[in-house]
């Protein structure tokens, strides 16, 4: 039974929502948000016959304002899916019974349409642009000491490249798997972030005191070296790849989440965000943000850049939950503005405590952010402005949320 863990997580959000039911009243929308020129592309998941969940790409003119749902419109999508972008492209990937990797363009009619896809062995997760032809994504097995297979895949194609298999990180004598969190190409290297799990496949975090990163060539792909840093604890949180961003100076940072309610079933260092500065393959020993101290009390379980040294993040408000954070019916996260210059931390204000979400790509685009918010009674999507850490309720959500906000023009 242990091989369906991954799913029965993401079952305990459908499942705790199952009696949603989405506000049609006007008073829902802000009708003074301007108007959207730019058709988007959403990841729309809604509860379909028997409360099984249903992934579907739908467009909608705006963001701002209406409702954006798959009744009479829409490419439905086989099980549950993550979403990525490259350039102007959206990938649809299968997760655990669905092993297509689909891309999805618009055509010169402004109209979504399949135009490519490859077959893959084994689940695919951690997956992101290495530039605006190349994806990159992790085979991670759930059991065992099993490598980890890096996905080099030709956007343009939507072929699979190459294959390359990897420890991330072993030392002699650990026989602790490496779930990767996050990656970035900076020049000739990748960094990749992950946190040690149990090869039981129960995702239990046996090894929680150093927060790491590895370091390949790119393209070649080989293990260079691995840097870590005993300030804080392991970097990234399952189910998500934003455990490491790059600011527009070159700097990288990573946030560690430290959270039962992220999936941490141990916590022994406080929950952070590192710096690796621009140039060098080492943690800054002059930087460091203690989150706890920053919120009284917060854990970060997911951070998005936001430009301009500024990031989005979820905070868990109430940690003693274990996996706590990802459903709705327990509203325990709430939105903050991180600038990472400063080092300080602000509260957004106008979005509720919600829950957070796996696989969730938001949008940045004009200076503000796009982010799906679902609570126990509705979704949003909810309009960020990072310099003012203010928000607008958009666009209602008919679904459960909006797996990932796409401009592809």
């Amino acid at each position: 039974m242990k091989k369906y863990f991954n799913y029965l997580i993401r079952s305990v959000l459908f499942l705790s929502i199952t009696g949603l039911v989405i506000s049609c009243s006007e008073d829902e929308v802000n009708p003074d948000l301007p108007s959207d020129q730019e058709a988007y592309t959403v990841a729309l998941q809604v509860l379909g016959s028997n409360d099984e969940a249903a992934d579907y790409l739908v467009q909608t003119e705006t963001l701002s304002e209406g409702t954006i749902t798959s009744e009479g419109q829409g490419l439905e999508q086989t099980g549950w899916r993550y979403f990525a972008q490259v350039d102007k492209s959206v990938f649809s990937i299968g997760y655990f019974d669905d092993n297509n990797c689909i891309g999805y363009q618009l055509d010169e009619n402004g109209d979504l349409v399949e135009y490519g896809r490859f077959v893959f062995e084994k689940t695919l997760d951690c997956m992101l642009p290495a530039d605006n032809n190349t994806l990159l994504a992790f085979e991670v097995p759930r059991t065992g000491i099993t490598q980890r297979v890096l996905h080099v895949i030709d956007a343009e194609s939507v072929s699979l490249d190459r294959k390359v298999e990897t420890d991330i990180y072993k030392p002699e004598g650990d026989t602790l798997p490496k779930w990767p969190t996050g990656m970035v190409v900076k020049g000739d290297k990748l960094f990749v972030s992950f946190y040690p799990v149990s090869p039981s496949g129960d995702f239990s975090t046996p090894s929680v005191d150093t927060a790491q990163v590895a370091v390949f060539s790119y393209p070649e792909l080989e293990f260079e070296q691995v840097i870590s840093d005993t300030r804080t604890s392991p970097i990234g949180v399952y189910g998500n790849a934003t455990g490491l961003l790059e600011a527009e100076n070159g700097d990288l940072y990573t946030y560690s989440s430290s959270s039962l309610a992220g999936g941490f079933t141990k916590q022994t260092k406080p929950s952070g965000i590192l710096r690796i500065k621009n140039g060098t393959t080492a943690f800054d020993p002059n930087y460091f943000l203690n989150i706890e101290e920053a919120t009284g009390g917060g854990k970060i379980v997911y951070f998005s850049y936001a430009g301009s040294g500024k990031a989005v993040a979820r905070v868990v408000t109430d940690d003693s939950v274990l996996w706590g954070a990802f459903s709705p019916s327990n509203p325990i996260c709430k939105l903050v503005i991180i600038d990472l210059n400063a080092a300080t931390v602000t509260d957004v204000t106008d979005v509720p405590l919600h829950g957070a979400q796996y696989a969730t790509p938001a949008l940045v685009e004009n200076g503000k952010v796009y982010m799906s918010i679902t609570t126990a009674t509705d979704a949003h999507i909810y309009e960020i402005d990072p310099e003012t850490a203010t928000a607008v309720k958009g666009a209602e959500i008919d679904g459960l949320e909006a797996k990932g906000i796409f401009n592809l023009n």
